[in-house]
C-alpha cells in the first residue's frame, strides 16, 4: 500500500473535527486558571513544570524585544547569543510584528501545533489501516490513550521504583500529553511522523522496484527540509529518525539481498539538508562555554525500564499479535516496529536526553495495537461458544458488541489522560499553587526591573526568583534554571551562603564583585535561606520597594 489512503471527505471532516476537540480541550486548565486567579496572585499561564516553561517564556521575551539569537538570562556569566533554543525567540518576533502578547502567542502557537500534530496523526494512520474501525481506534487511541499509570496510583505507589509514572510525567510518553503543553513537542512530534513517511515511501519504492521515482525524492528533499525545522523547534529527536533510518535500511538490505543505492542517497538526503545546522550546533558548543555547559548539565535520564511497561505495555502485547498471527503484514509495519527498535536502543543510550526519546512513539504503538485488537484479537473472539451465545440474542449483534469491546478499550486507555486533565484543572481552579500563581508583589517588582535602562544587569535572589525574572525581563540572573544556569550546584550554594548571616561581609562583596552583580532581589523567598539584613550594610541602597519585595543596588563592591 502506498502512502495515498483513500479516505472519503466526509471522514476527513470527521477527523478535523476530533482534531480541533481535542486541541481546544487543551485548553480548559489554563481558562480556569485564568478566569479563578485570586487577588494577590497572578496566574503564570503554566500547568506543568514551571520551571523549564519560564526558560521558553525568557526566549519568546528576548525576540519580543528584538532578537534573533538566544543569550542566556538564567546565568550572570556574559557570553555571546546563539541559535539554540531559537524556536521560542521567534515566536517573540511573531508577537513583536503582530502586537499580540506574549501569553496569546503562547496559547495560540500551543493549540494550532497541537491541532496539526492530530490532523497529522489521522493522516499517518490512515497509511497504515485501510480499515475503518481499525483505523478510528488507532486514531483514538493514539488521541487519548496512554498507559497503565493510574493503576500505581491506585494501589498507593504513585513513585514506585523511585520514578513517577510516565503517564503523568513526561509529556512526550503520550499525544494527548504533548497537546496539552508546549508547542516545539507537538510540532517536533508532526514532523518525525512526516519522516517516517518518508522512509516507509522509500522502502515501499527499493520494494517495489529498481526504477526510479521523482516523487520519492521530491518526498526526500521534503522530509530533509522538515528536518531543518526539526533542528530549530527541537534539534535531539533528529536521533530518533537517524537510528530508525539506519535500522529501516538495514531491515531493506536483508529483505532484498541487494545493495539499494539509490534508496540509500534517499535516505541521506533526509539528514544532509539539516547538517550545515547540525554543524553549527556543534561549532557553538565547542566555542561557546555557556552553552556547552547548559547541555551538559540538561539531561533527561529515563526511568527504571518497567515504567516503560506500564506505559506501554498493553499496546506492545496487542502489536505483537500482529507479528504473530498476520506475518504477511511485516513488510507494512515494518518502519512502525524499526521506530519501535530505535526508540528501545536510545532510551539508555549514554545521551543526555534519553528519557526524551520516547517522543511520538505513541503513534506507532497506537497504530500496531489497533491493528492486533480489531484484526486479530476481535476475530478471535468472535468465534468463540460464548461470543455465538452472546449474538444468539437479538439485542446484540458482532458489530455492536465489537464496537463497545473498542470503546470499553479505548476508555480503560485513556484513564490517565482523564485524571491528568482532571488533576491540572484541579490545580488551576482550586489549589493554586505558588509558582504557578505568583505573588503580585513580584510581578510589580519585575516591571520595575523592565522599566530600568540596565536590562544586562545581574541580579542576585533565590532560586524561584531568578526563574521568574529571567524569563519576564531578560536581567541575567545570579541563579535561575537547573541546566542553564552555569555551575549550577556552585551557584546554589554560593547563593544560600550569600544569605547566611554568619557569612562574612567581605565574601558577599566578592561574589558581589566576581558576577559584576547589580541588584539584590530580597523577598520572602530569600529571606528564607537565612537571616542576612540587606538594609544594614553599607554597600546595598534600596531603590525599590512594594509589600514583601525590596530591590537594592550595589553602591560598593
Amino acid at each position: 500500500m502506498g502512502l495515498r489512503a483513500n479516505i472519503s471527505r466526509r471522514e476527513w471532516v470527521w477527523a478535523v473535527l476530533a482534531a480541533g476537540v481535542t486541541a481546544v480541550l487543551t485548553l480548559l486548565p489554563y481558562w480556569l486558571g485564568a478566569v479563578t486567579a485570586p487577588d494577590g496572585r497572578v496566574y503564570m499561564h503554566l500547568i506543568m513544570n514551571p520551571e523549564d516553561s519560564l526558560t521558553y517564556w525568557a526566549k519568546m521575551w528576548q525576540g519580543a524585544q528584538g532578537a534573533w539569537l538566544y543569550t542566556i538570562p538564567f546565568t550572570p556569566e556574559p557570553h555571546p547569543g546563539a541559535a539554540i533554543g531559537v524556536f521560542y525567540v521567534w515566536l517573540g518576533q511573531v508577537a513583536r510584528a503582530t502586537g499580540l502578547s506574549l501569553t496569546a502567542v503562547w496559547h495560540i502557537s500551543r493549540v494550532l501545533a497541537a491541532f496539526g500534530l492530530f490532523v497529522t496523526i489521522f493522516g499517518f494512520t490512515a497509511v497504515f489501516l485501510p480499515h475503518r474501525l481499525t483505523r478510528w481506534t488507532a486514531y483514538l487511541l493514539a488521541l487519548f490513550g496512554s498507559g497503565l499509570g493510574w493503576l500505581l496510583f491506585m494501589v498507593g505507589q504513585p513513585y514506585w521504583l523511585d520514578a513517577f509514572p510516565l503517564d503523568f510525567k513526561d509529556p512526550g510518553a503520550h499525544i494527548f500529553f504533548t497537546g496539552l503543553t508546549y508547542p516545539h513537542i507537538a510540532l517536533g512530534t508532526a514532523l518525525i511522523l512526516f519522516d517516517m513517511l518518508a522512509l516507509k515511501s522509500i522502502g515501499d519504492q527499493a520494494l517495489a522496484g529498481p526504477a526510479a521515482n521523482r516523487r520519492i525524492w521530491l518526498i526526500a528533499t521534503l522530509a530533509g527540509l522538515g528536518n531543518l525545522l526539526l533542528g530549530i523547534a527541537y534539534p535531539f529527536l533528529l536521533y530518533i529518525v537517524a537510528v530508525t533510518a539506519v535500522l529501516y535500511f538495514l531491515y531493506l538490505l536483508f529483505k532484498l539481498r541487494a545493495m539499494l543505492w539509490q534508496a540509500g542517497f534517499q535516505t541521506a538526503l533526509l539528514f544532509l539538508i539539516p547538517a550545515p545546522l547540525y554543524l553549527y550546533f556543534f561549532y557553538v558548543w565547542q566555542t561557546n562555554d555557556i552553552f556547552r555547559i547548559w547541555d551538559a548539565q540538561a539531561g533527561t535520564p529515563s526511568p527504571p525500564w518497567p515504567h516503560y511497561l506500564v506505559g506501554f505495555g498493553v499496546m506492545l502485547v496487542l502489536a505483537g499479535l500482529v507479528v504473530w498471527k498476520r506475518p504477511s503484514s511485516r513488510p507494512h509495519f515494518a518502519i512502525l516496529w524499526c521506530w519501535i527498535g530505535a526508540v528501545a536502543l536510545l532510551i539508555y543510550a549514554p545521551l543526555g536526553p534519553q528519557r526524551r526519546f520516547i517522543q511520538g512513539v505513541h503513534v506507532a504503538f497506537a497504530i500496531l495495537a489497533a491493528a492486533g485488537l480489531v484484526e486479530v484479537a476481535l476475530p478471535r473472539l468472535q468465534q468463540t461458544r460464548f461470543w455465538q451465545r452472546l449474538v444468539a440474542n437479538p439485542r446484540y449483534t458482532t458489530p455492536k458488541l465489537s464496537q463497545f469491546i473498542v470503546a470499553l478499550f479505548l476508555l480503560l486507555m485513556s484513564l490517565s489522560n482523564i485524571l491528568l486533565l482532571a488533576d491540572v484543572s484541579r490545580i488551576a481552579a482550586l489549589t493554586q499553587p505558588d509558582p504557578f500563581f505568583r505573588p503580585a508583589d513580584e510581578l510589580a517588582a519585575v516591571e520595575w526591573l523592565r522599566a530600568q535602562e540596565d536590562g544586562r544587569a545581574v541580579i542576585l535572589g533565590d532560586y524561584q526568583t531568578g526563574n521568574l525574572v529571567a524569563a519576564y525581563t531578560g536581567h541575567p540572573m545570579m541563579l535561575g534554571h537547573w541546566a542553564e544556569t552555569a555551575d549550577y550546584e556552585g551557584k546554589v550554594t554560593a547563593v544560600a551562603q550569600f544569605f547566611d548571616a554568619a557569612t562574612p561581609d567581605d565574601e558577599r562583596q566578592a561574589l558581589l564583585q566576581q558576577f559584576n552583580v547589580r541588584y539584590l532581589w530580597f523577598g520572602p523567598r530569600e529571606q528564607a535561606l537565612g537571616q542576612f539584613q540587606p538594609d544594614i550594610v553599607p554597600y546595598l541602597t534600596a531603590v525599590y520597594q512594594n509589600n514583601t519585595i525590596t530591590l537594592y543596588a550595589i553602591t560598593a563592591n
